[in-house]
């Protein structure tokens, strides 16, 4: 572990230094605090720097040229620094008046009274680059040490204050591999039924944070140890309780990296039940969709997670022929055929199964090949269209996307006849023979 103090053992940035100074020029105090205060003392580099004054916002944004309003009824001001990057300023705050799911805060005069307010002693470390000096009044460099994740104060009081620590802490735990301290981990447990008195945008926030980073899989766990699932997400709660196979589906989420949270949450959510579809039959999406729009995702968001949980399967063998390779393409859409074989690598991983790896990589070669070669897998792809059948003198109506379907199987079947004259040949033929008589009222 680094020594504890000094600027080249925290790695604070110039410019962040830069903001401490000058407000200490100015006559007010300049602590870090937060997550990167920790992260240092363990040894962990990080971005954002966040700094506590006794300056007021008013005071902070007369001192600097380039301000952002970000929160300055809660004491907050984004400061745009020298290196282009905002630093949160935050005025000290204590609280008057919590519900476990907002706060009413007031200003604070000392950096004690602000760290009191934290939630756990890992995350209520103040560091002044100005004089050097390390506040840590509730022991939570000896927390890090020890490996143990410990409230501050009165555990029940900081859960009761906001109900969010509870997935909060399961996150620290997980991520930084800390064991919760017993009288914490009974008043987090204790804590758990107040989860539903949070909005849904903050438990989606907090549940992305868990996603993206670091030790997912282990958080997911802990989620479901401490019952923090039945609320918000009670299929999950039951699939991680009763089906053994949910948690190689928890362990898959680490085998993908953090940046894709959207990927990773898919993968989560295949430790749902597929229902009652039929053998070989893609299973019916809407559990998950009623999850995500019950936490508040976006449609977009709601859509891609929908459509790769459903597409996940039925897969591909090694053995498959090419148009069949093109037929899966075609169903799945070449926008996702990428994703969804990410997520069955990430399956094999976690198992360790490496026969299954290289069928995996055998196969996506082939399906790359047919990717990068064009291959006619959408509608749109087709040498003809809608209007050319209509020429033709296709009456107007289902009978056209009936024909462009039947043309579009044949040229999955045989890529080279996607030819204008050869496609409009064949429906000529399909016209003359009736082979669509009947299929339009199916």
């Amino acid at each position: 572990m680094r020594r504890e103090t000094g600027h080249g053992d925290l790695h604070p940035p110039e410019a962040f230094l830069g903001v401490c100074a000058r407000l200490e020029e100015a006559g007010f105090q300049a602590w870090a605090v937060g997550g990167a205060i920790r992260d240092a003392l363990m040894g962990r580099d990080r971005a954002d720097w966040d700094l506590a004054t006794d300056a007021r916002p008013p005071q902070v944004r007369g001192l600097f040229p380039r301000t952002v309003p970000l929160g300055v009824e809660h004491g907050t001001v984004g400061v745009i620094a020298v290196d282009g990057r905002m630093y949160e300023v935050t005025t000290f705050r204590r609280d008057v008046e919590t519900d476990g799911r907002h706060a009413v805060v007031a200003f604070a005069d000392s950096v004690d009274e602000d760290l009191a307010r934290r939630d756990f002693t890992i995350n209520a470390i103040a560091w002044r680059p100005g004089t050097d000096e390390l506040r840590d009044p509730f022991g939570g460099r000896d927390a890090l040490r020890a490996g143990r994740l410990q409230a501050v104060g009165e555990a029940g009081d900081r859960f009761a204050e906001d109900y969010l620590r509870v997935l909060r802490g399961l996150r620290f735990a997980g991520r930084l591999a800390l064991e919760i301290e017993p009288a914490t981990r009974a008043a987090l447990e204790e804590a758990v039924p107040g989860l539903d008195r949070l909005s849904a945008e903050r438990v989606r926030e907090e549940i992305a944070k868990s996603l993206g980073g670091p030790g997912a899989g282990d958080i997911l766990r802990l989620y479901a140890e401490a019952g923090a699932l039945r609320h918000w997400l009670p299929e999950l709660d039951d699939a991680m309780r009763e089906d053994p196979r949910a948690a190689e589906s928890v362990a898959a989420v680490d085998e993908i990296p953090p940046h894709r949270g959207l990927l990773r949450l898919v993968r989560w959510l295949l430790a749902l039940p597929r229902g009652s579809a039929p053998e070989g039959e893609a299973a019916d999406g809407a559990p998950v969709e009623a999850i995500l729009r019950r936490l508040k995702f976006a449609n977009a968001e709601i859509r891609t997670v929908r459509r790769l949980w459903e597409a996940y399967l039925p897969f591909l063998h090694p053995a498959d022929s090419d148009a069949r390779l093109r037929e899966w393409l075609s169903e799945v859409g070449r926008e996702h055929a990428r994703d969804v074989f990410r997520l069955h690598f990430a399956l094999a991983r976690a198992r360790a199964a490496r026969e299954s790896e290289r069928a995996l990589l055998h196969t996506w070669r082939r399906v790359h090949a047919e990717l990068v070669g064009g291959a006619p897998v959408s509608l749109s792809d087709l040498a003809v269209n809608g209007g050319d059948l209509l020429e033709l003198g296709l009456p107007a109506g289902p009978l056209v996307g009936l024909m462009l379907e039947e043309l579009h199987a044949r040229v999955l079947e045989d890529p080279s006849s996607n030819d204008r004259e050869t496609l409009l040949a064949e429906a000529r033929e399909l016209i003359e023979i009736g082979a669509l008589d009947g299929l339009e009222e199916e």
